[in-house]
């Protein structure tokens, strides 16, 4: 039964992000605190995908939690991750934030079957609102469970420094 919930939920939130191959930004309304923003890279052959998607709820002023999910698939890999964030505003354009992810192997290194056991991590980090459509992140990623598998590209790695950038169109 809890592999069925499992996987029911999997496909919910996979299909979630499978709507379109482009940006979706739902804004939130003055009746409404949450919206929800996604985006699905353009499939390049039958095997790959990316996509990710975040469900925003503004809970006090300058405080946001999250619930966040990506899908990677390449020719060796297929990975989901599911996670929440607690993103704080400490400046004008700075965020504080950091949750708690799980990721699964999808692929089960080549065994065509997913990996019951996920990786657990935890992260903290800073956001920066560099222009209106544009953000700079660094995050801290801690493993907090033993896992038999890493995260792609990052094998033999514990404790991570991450950085990025988002873009919204």
């Amino acid at each position: 039964m809890n592999r069925l919930a499992f996987f029911l939920t999997l496909a919910m939130l996979f299909s979630l992000t499978i709507h379109a191959q482009n940006s979706t930004v739902i804004s939130k309304t003055a009746e409404s605190p949450i919206y929800i923003e996604g985006f699905n890279y353009p499939k390049f052959d039958e095997l790959s995908h990316f996509a990710w998607f975040s469900i925003n709820f503004e809970a006090l002023e300058g405080t946001e939690i999250q619930v966040i999910g990506e899908h990677y698939r390449r020719y060796h890999a297929d990975r989901f991750s599911l996670g929440a964030q607690l993103n704080q505003r400490i400046g004008k354009k700075l965020y504080m934030l950091g949750g708690y992810q799980k990721e699964w192997d999808l692929y089960n290194s080549g065994r065509g079957y997913p990996n019951p056991d996920p990786r657990h991590e935890i992260f903290l980090g800073m956001e920066h609102q560099v222009r209106e459509n544009m953000l700079l992140d660094v995050k801290l990623v801690r493993p907090i469970k033993a896992s038999n598998f890493y995260s792609m590209g990052l094998e033999g790695v514990g404790t991570r420094l991450e950085m990025g950038t988002r873009i919204k169109f």
